[in-house]
């Protein structure tokens, strides 16, 4: 085969000194195939005709209009130095580009989304002229043991913290429940810290008790007082004097009664209950605690039971009678 491939070669091509200008023996084309995709292949592209006239009267006048002198002579200048045939053999874009642009627009005009808008010149001052906001030195956030004192609260920070009057935080009443060294054994050895246990109320159906704990008394006092105001909750009062009845709670190892007395009796219980029950402005109640008396989980308890009552709204959806029914019955009211 490598003897007879130049041999055929040889008989297509037109023999040396002949008047004929067909080869002597003629073979078909083989069809040529193309491992490249119909898709990747270049597509047909359409020539564009560009007019042969030069540039009229007419013509010059509106660009001279639209171009400065300079402007038109450089154009001008650029269109001479084109070659006419090359001019003539120019081509246009193949209508499947992927370059060419998807929509029709003017782009002679800036667009707003797509064109980058030109950068705005300052007349005098190349610094943009805008209004610091005032702002206060807030010496309690950074410094609250020198504005507030030791062992006060900063009343101001904590009405905005809560949305109360500062007059109305100020007249609250806050007792010191329990306070207590605690020590916390670590692999660095012992850290010792003052535990402080605080009760506040409006001593009219609210209450709340904080906890604190620091490595200074005055911290931890401060932390506890804080928290005991921000937990304050409404508490369910009987007449705005006793509890709803008689109750039995048990929370860990404390056992506590609390049962509900008639008016005049007073509050006969432990003193740390006794501060919660002023605090709540309840007047008439008996409190009996058996085990455990942890001071802290004793007030613990004794919180849980207040929020914990059943109501006489409660009893007598549930059993389907009036409310006057349960009111007479449980708790001796005439009406």
């Amino acid at each position: 085969m490598s003897i007879s491939r130049p041999i055929t070669r040889l008989l297509r091509r037109p023999l040396v000194g002949a008047t004929s200008s067909t080869p002597a023996f003629t073979t078909p084309i083989a069809r040529s195939f193309s491992s490249t995709p119909a898709s990747f292949k270049k597509p047909t592209i359409r020539e564009i005709t560009p007019p042969l006239a030069r540039y009229t009267d007419e013509e010059l006048a509106i660009l001279k209009e639209k171009y400065t002198p300079e402007q038109l002579q450089s154009l001008l200048m650029g269109e001479e130095t084109i070659d006419h045939e090359h001019f003539l053999a120019r081509k246009g874009r193949a209508p499947k580009d992927p370059y060419k642009l998807r929509y029709l627009t003017d782009l002679s005009k800036m667009d707003p989304v797509w064109d980058f808008p030109p950068p705005e010149v300052l007349a005098e001052d190349p610094h943009a002229t805008q209004p610091l906001p005032k702002t206060e030195f807030d010496q309690n956030k950074y410094f609250p043991m020198e504005e507030a004192g030791e062992g006060e609260l900063d009343y101001k920070e904590l009405s905005k913290q809560l949305g109360m009057p500062e007059k109305q935080l100020k007249g609250l009443y806050v007792k010191k429940l329990d306070m207590h060294r605690v020590v916390n054994q670590t692999r660095l050895g012992k850290i010792r810290k003052m535990y402080c246990l605080y009760v506040a109320g409006n001593e009219n159906g609210m209450v709340g008790i904080g906890e604190g704990k620091s490595s200074e008394s005055e911290d931890a006092a401060r932390m506890a007082q804080k928290n005991a105001i921000k937990n304050m909750v409404p508490i369910q009062r009987y007449m705005g004097r006793t509890v709803h009845g008689d109750m039995e709670v048990k929370i860990g190892a404390v056992e506590m009664k609390v049962m509900a007395r008639p008016q005049g009796f007073g509050v006969r219980c432990s003193e740390r209950i006794w501060e919660v029950a002023r605090a709540a402005g309840i007047k008439d109640l008996s409190v009996k605690v058996t085990r455990s008396r942890n001071p802290m989980n004793v007030v613990k308890t004794f919180m849980y039971a207040l929020q914990s009552q059943k109501l006489p709204e409660t009893i007598a959806r549930g059993r389907g009678i009036k409310l006057a029914d349960v009111r007479s019955a449980y708790f001796g009211a005439s009406a």
